[in-house]
């Protein structure tokens, strides 16, 4: 594991400006403030604020240790201070040596509301989108992928429009042959248990299984309703394998059997069935027997019981069970669940909290989501500050 040594920077509009045109990974050679805790940058932000109007942001910048003393021992600075200022030799060190992107920490100033406001919120918001989306990738991939500074980065396509349309056509004449093909067979079958054997042994290749491998839990459960992504992608060439066309009674008979213990969206024909399964075979999540009478218990109990505002958390309940989950880990997620209904001000927090038990993060899992949820909050932070005063 990486030896990691955190300074802390204190920012100008023209530096946040620097930063957001370098992906937030290179510092100015500007003479900023540093420190090397927290603290000490902000006292230093809030002393200074009685001798400027200008707006500051504090930010931490993250240095592989062993790349930063290696830079600093061959390129020798006369400056050997621990605070003031970086001199070009200590912001060439920490450029060289950052491990990650430079993380907005704070902000001050007299007033908020000056004309560079917007202009303040539009370098941030980007930044915010992507430690966002850095907290919900890391939760959805049971790799515990933590995307790179240059995720949303993409290269120009170098076929014209005209090209990529006929591009398209074909591939789409393509599929639609060999989807014809394909039916010949999945027509004849008779359950859902075979489309899904059908899908792993016959259909999808080695990456699609890994893909569907590494879809964690809590992104499986993240998808419950209406899924436009779902519907229009993959929902879309189930139907046209499986549905579109077919008259075979046995399938859709077998189909039926599953609708009343399905605790997702089953689809338009119930291609949300068949993903289901498809999903929990390759992930090892079939319900259990024990659990599966524990939710035909609960439905019974449904049933016969006036229905009240109790059944949500029962559904939860069952919803849960069927996808193995113990008493404990339900429990703490009703308790997030009241918590997101209570406090609607840290909806979020709870949010993310109920995100990462559906994860089942091992101790270090659980570490790193703590620290990327708070590189996210505190960015958001910042910008609802921006905003507020707006």
């Amino acid at each position: 594991m990486k030896e990691i040594v955190t300074f802390y920077v204190l920012l100008g509009l023209k530096d946040l400006e620097f930063l957001a045109e370098n992906n937030f990974i290179s510092l100015p050679s500007n003479e900023l403030p540093f420190t090397l805790k927290k603290e000490d940058i902000e006292k230093y932000a809030e002393t200074s604020m009685k001798y400027t109007e200008d707006t500051l942001i504090t930010a931490r910048v993250e240095c592989d240790m062993n790349l930063f003393t290696a830079y600093r021992d061959s390129h020798p600075d006369d400056d050997s201070s621990e605070f003031g200022g970086l001199s070009e030799v200590k912001t060439n060190t920490l450029n060289h040596a950052l491990i990650d992107k430079i993380k907005i920490e704070n902000i001050f100033g007299k007033d908020l509301q000056n004309i560079e406001n917007e202009r303040t919120i539009a370098l941030l918001d980007g930044e915010q989108r992507f430690f966002e989306w850095r907290l919900r990738i890391f939760l959805d991939k049971n790799t515990r992928e933590i995307i790179p500074y240059n995720y949303f980065k993409r290269e120009k396509d170098e076929l014209s429009s005209e090209e990529n349309i006929e591009k398209i056509k074909a591939e789409i004449d393509e599929e639609t042959k060999y989807l014809k093909k394909k039916t010949e067979k999945t027509f004849k079958i008779n359950s859902v248990e075979e489309a899904v054997n059908y899908l792993i042994h016959e259909d999808l290749d080695e990456e699609d299984i890994k893909s569907f491998k590494n879809k964690s839990c809590a992104a499986r459960l993240e998808h419950f309703g209406e899924n436009f992504g779902f519907h229009f992608g993959y929902g879309m060439y189930l139907r046209n394998l499986f549905f579109h066309g077919n008259k075979n009674q046995q399938f859709l008979d077998d189909l039926e059997k599953y609708k009343p213990n399905i605790f997702l969206d089953s689809g338009e024909f119930g291609e949300g069935i068949i993903y289901d399964l498809l999903w929990r075979k390759l992930n090892s999540c079939e319900t259990s027997q024990e659990n599966a009478k524990k939710v035909r218990d609960i439905q019974a109990q449904i049933e016969n019981s006036i229905k009240d505002d109790s059944d949500w958390n029962l559904y939860i309940t069952m919803k849960l069970l069927s996808y193995n989950f113990t008493e404990d880990e339900i429990k703490k997620q009703l308790e997030l669940e009241k918590r997101m209904d209570d406090d609607n001000g840290n909806f979020e927090e709870y949010y993310f909290q109920q995100k990462a038990l559906l994860a089942r993060l091992n101790k270090e899992d659980r570490e790193t989501f703590e620290n990327i949820k708070q590189d996210y909050f505190k960015i958001q932070n910042v910008v609802k500050k921006l905003k507020l005063k707006s």
